[in-house]
C-alpha cells in the first residue's frame, strides 16, 4: 500500500515495486506557476537507467 500523498488519489493505493536502480535522482525546490512553492521534487531520467 502506498503511504505517499503527493499525487490526488496516491494515498492507499495497492502497488508494486517492478525494479531498483542504481542512477542518479535529482531534487529541486521551485515556485510553480500557480504561485505553489515546492520543496525537494525528485524524478529521474528514463534515459539516463543502464538497461538490464
Amino acid at each position: 500500500m502506498i503511504l505517499a500523498d503527493h499525487m490526488p488519489n496516491m494515498k492507499g493505493a495497492e502497488a508494486t515495486i517492478v525494479g531498483a536502480y542504481d542512477t542518479t535522482v535529482y531534487m529541486v525546490d521551485y515556485i510553480s506557476t500557480a504561485g505553489e512553492k515546492v520543496k525537494n521534487h525528485k524524478w529521474l531520467v528514463e534515459s539516463e537507467l543502464s538497461p538490464e
